[in-house]
């Protein structure tokens, strides 16, 4: 346990909060990036669109969590006691986002099927406006199917993997956040400055 910042049970209540609505927002953003993919007319529109659904909302939200996480242990954290939080709060957001999309993929599977088969659209209508050669459009395409072929065929093992690299890569994001958002408690309180206004026994004009 930290000894300046010991970790207490209502933060980790907390984080344990704010990691579940945190993972709710990031199945339903994976949803959503799905839907775009499914009906997007730009591979660079839906890219742009995507990256920003996925990346830019999700990383906004952990942030304003990991602020309303510091506030509810009293405004002051080490290092480490930010990181066990923060790595609780998106350890869970993981977990619920990663278990959430396969189970909405299972459910209805045609909806990845037609975003993968409109990537690939896509992407042949780039490379053929970019005059690629026909070589590199098949190797694409190649690669496409396999893809298509793997998401259709995911195993449990396939799923836990997947699972095990987005926690390393949490915990590397939950570093980044501890580090920016870690706080100390000072050791000394700062003497308060006099004030400027005398107590009336002390005013010269009360005699």
């Amino acid at each position: 346990m930290d000894a300046i910042n010991p970790t207490t049970p209502d933060v980790k209540k907390k984080a344990i909060i704010n990691g579940v609505i945190l993972g709710i927002i990031s199945l339903v953003l994976s949803i959503i990036s799905l839907y775009i993919l499914k009906s997007a007319t730009s591979l660079m529109t839906s890219s742009v669109i995507n990256f920003f659904v996925n990346y830019i909302i999700f990383l906004a939200v952990a942030i304003l969590f990991t602020i309303q996480l510091r506030k509810a242990i009293g405004g002051y954290w080490s290092f480490s006691t930010a990181l066990k939080n923060i790595f609780i709060m998106l350890a869970i957001a993981a977990v619920i986002g990663t278990v959430g999309i396969g189970i909405f993929n299972m459910v209805n599977p045609n909806v990845q099927i037609e975003a993968i088969e409109n990537t690939q659209n896509l992407t042949i209508e780039m490379m053929e406006a970019n005059n690629m050669a026909d070589d590199q459009i098949d190797t694409m395409l190649e690669n496409l199917d396999q893809q298509k072929e793997s998401l259709a065929n995911m195993s449990i093992g396939q799923n836990l993997k997947g699972l095990a690299i987005s926690l390393v890569l949490y915990f590397v994001l939950a570093l980044i956040l501890a580090a920016i958002f870690k706080k100390e408690k000072p050791l000394f309180r700062t003497p308060a400055a006099p004030s400027d206004e005398a107590h009336p026994w002390q005013n010269n004009n009360n005699v």
